[in-house]
Order: C-alpha cells, then structure tokens, then sequence
C-alpha cells in the first residue's frame, strides 16, 4: 500500500502503514524518509505526518535544522536529505503538533 519515492538522498514512503514502531498504531497519513546519515554512519527515519502539519503557517522544525535535512513545501514540511541528519531531534523536540519524529 506504501508508494516508494526516490528523491534527492534517502528512500520515502507514503502511507498509513509506513513510518517507526512507536508511530504504526496511529492511523493517519505519513510520509517516511530512510537514509543513513553520513556524520553518525547509523540509520535515519523521519516520520512526518502531514495531517498534523501546518505547512507554511509554521516552519519552526525547518528554522531549528542545522543539516538543512528540511524543507518547507506547499503544504506540508518535506524531508530533502535524510542523509545529512545528524539525529539532533531539533525538528521533533520544537514542533508544537508532534507532526515530525526521528528515529
């Protein structure tokens, strides 16, 4: 059911079966970007579900990104290179509608 895209870095999925562990019994739409990241050489999962995001209105998790791992699409927030996150937890630790999580 998951649609595989493949962009820039990483590999992204979208669905409501997709994303970490602690995010599958939540049954909204999601989108999951996989990478490695290339400082810490460990596996990165940044879940982002846009039903809670508020897109543009927002951009907080954008701004707090030291790696740029973030961008600010139309209406949601879009991973653009899941391989230069660090696993700072910026991104999940600021946003007010708990709508990004790292794993």
């Amino acid at each position: 059911m998951a649609d595989k895209i493949e962009k820039k870095s990483g590999i992204f999925e979208k669905g409501i079966d997709v994303g970490s562990e602690r995010l599958k019994d939540i049954k909204k739409e999601k989108v999951v970007a996989k990478g490695v990241s290339k400082k810490t050489k460990k596996d990165v999962m940044i879940t982002v579900i846009t039903s809670h995001c508020k897109g543009g209105l927002c951009n907080i998790c954008v701004t707090y990104c030291p790696e740029n791992v973030l961008n600010m699409g139309f209406l949601t927030v879009e991973v653009v290179d899941p391989d230069s996150c660090t696993k700072c937890n910026l991104c999940e630790l600021r946003c007010p509608d708990f709508a990004i999580f790292v794993d």
